[in-house]
């Protein structure tokens, strides 16, 4: 889970750091400026030294490279681009992609307000070293996108003629949208099919699609994919496609798709209650391990249905610690490409004057065999060699692997 500077619910020791506020030891000539950046730099290192996960990494070394970024910004003008940059070396030098700046939090929108913008209507992954294309992970219903026959698994590899690269990976989304109306022309690539030009008209975007379930051809066996776009409805989502899969007779077994599910607000506990029932595992935090207990119930057999679940090297944050968990367990098969590692448990602290967040690591999750994945990733049970952009929703290797899994004698 994703503890805030204000919902540290459990956790009193996080939330008495995080709402502390610390003085800064400022020259008395600086300007006001410069006075709240020392303000900032001096809240954000204290809640790296106070919670950050690797106790190790808070040591002299670090604190040498904290005082020079520290001078810096004493001597400077209030440069608001050279303070993140004294922000970035900080974090830098822990050596530890989990431990980000983060823009301030964007306010809520009004009630019935869904973050609707104007463009084509994709989800996406960025390029990647190496991989210079947007994979497109999911097409919003109706969308430009949608109409022009983009899928799932395709790639866009330029935009108005542009190749799309790694190096230019910032300035790829705003370039997708636009003013409802415009115009854009992009190249798809679908999986063994030779490259695409299609042109859009960008119209207003309303970013959801409804979670995918179905029986799987020829099977007792039944299939959901949740929403990446909609992680907080997903337990009630997931539970209302189990009842309606086995609403004439319960299904043999059960395929999740957590392959494109990434980020930290993915409901770890909610999700786990639906399939296991007490101690799945722990969460070690620097000083102390906490048990993860699970008051499951069972919906439409979901408890004991035999599970695959599908991840991939998309698939990353508390999906990885879910598949993990349940691995270690004994109670799902995972398959798929290995996860990327990218999980923790976190927390944020919000930097009182500028409002820039740091995103710290608080702990890792351990399963029941002791095994850890942060920083390795999941190994499936059965490990496929073909990643997930390397073919289409037509012929996936993995849902027959799955299959065959759960069907196997």
């Amino acid at each position: 889970m994703l503890l805030t500077l204000t919902a540290c619910v459990g956790s009193p020791g996080l939330g008495t750091l995080f709402n502390r506020r610390v003085t800064p030891a400022a020259p008395v000539d600086v300007s006001p400026k410069v006075a709240a950046q020392l303000r900032d730099f001096d809240f954000a290192v204290q809640s790296l030294r106070d919670a950050y996960l690797n106790a190790d990494a808070i040591n002299d070394e670090w604190q040498t490279i904290v005082d020079a970024e520290r001078l810096k910004i004493a001597q400077g003008d209030g440069n608001e681009a050279r303070f993140v940059e004294s922000l970035q070396k900080i974090i830098a030098a822990l050596n530890d992609e989990d431990v980000i700046v983060l823009p301030p939090a964007q306010s809520q929108p009004p009630s019935g307000g869904s973050g609707a913008y104007s463009g084509i209507g994709v989800l996406i992954d960025l390029p990647r070293e190496g991989k210079d294309r947007l994979l497109v992970l999911a097409v919003y219903p109706d969308s430009p996108a949608d109409r022009a026959g983009i899928k799932p698994h395709d790639a866009i590899i330029a935009i108005e003629g542009e190749p799309v690269t790694f190096a230019k990976r910032a300035e790829l989304i705003p370039k997708l949208r636009g003013e409802a109306g415009s115009k854009v022309t992009v190249t798809v690539r679908t999986p063994g099919q030779p490259p695409r030009d299609l042109t859009l008209t960008r119209r207003p975007v309303e970013p959801r699609s409804p979670i995918s379930y179905k029986r799987l051809p020829d099977t007792n066996i039944g299939y959901i994919a949740p929403n990446p776009t909609q992680l907080g409805t997903m337990r009630a989502d997931t539970a209302n496609a189990l009842r309606d899969l086995s609403a004439e007779r319960n299904i043999d077994g059960l395929v999740l798709d957590l392959r494109i599910i990434r980020g930290s607000e993915f409901p770890l506990d909610e999700m786990l209650s639906l399939f296991v029932n007490g101690q799945v595992g722990i969460v070690q935090t620097r000083g102390k391990k906490e048990k993860i207990e699970i008051a499951g119930k069972s919906i439409a057999g979901s408890q004991e249905v035999p599970m695959a679940v599908l991840v991939s090297e998309l698939t990353s944050g508390q999906a990885e610690a879910f598949a993990g968990l349940l691995q270690d367990l004994g109670r799902a098969q995972i398959i798929g490409t290995q996860t990327s590692g990218q999980i923790a448990q976190f927390a944020t602290a919000t930097l009182p004057s500028s409002r820039l967040r740091i995103q710290v690591p608080t702990g890792d999750y351990i399963g029941v065999k002791n095994n850890s994945w942060r920083g390795k990733g999941v190994t499936p049970n059965i490990l496929s060699e073909t990643a997930w952009e390397d073919f289409t929703a037509e012929a996936d290797p993995h849902i027959q692997q799955a299959i065959n899994a759960l069907t196997a004698p």
